[in-house]
């Protein structure tokens, strides 16, 4: 029969590997972007993450980033704004 002081290192192992699992799960949803293109092989530069994407058009010098949350429900985000105003 199995003892019971030999199953207490199960529920610390169980919790150490929770706690590590968490912090990746907040790493992940706090990163502003996960994928960006590869110089090298593209002129254009872009990033995408779970919350906004970011890309160059083409002929604009400067980066354009939107809410991939104000695209699905329609809204408009600070930068569109702005450029609206322009």
């Amino acid at each position: 029969m199995g003892s019971v002081e030999g199953n207490t290192l199960l529920p610390k192992i169980a919790a150490i590997l929770l706690a590590i699992a968490l912090l990746f799960h907040l790493i992940a949803i706090g990163a502003p972007w996960w994928s960006t293109s590869n110089l090298q092989k593209t002129d254009r530069a872009e990033h995408i993450g779970l919350w906004k994407y970011c890309s160059t058009p083409i002929g604009h010098p400067s980066e354009s980033c939107y809410d991939f949350v104000d695209i699905v429900t329609g809204g408009i985000s600070a930068h569109c704004a702005t450029l609206s105003l322009a």
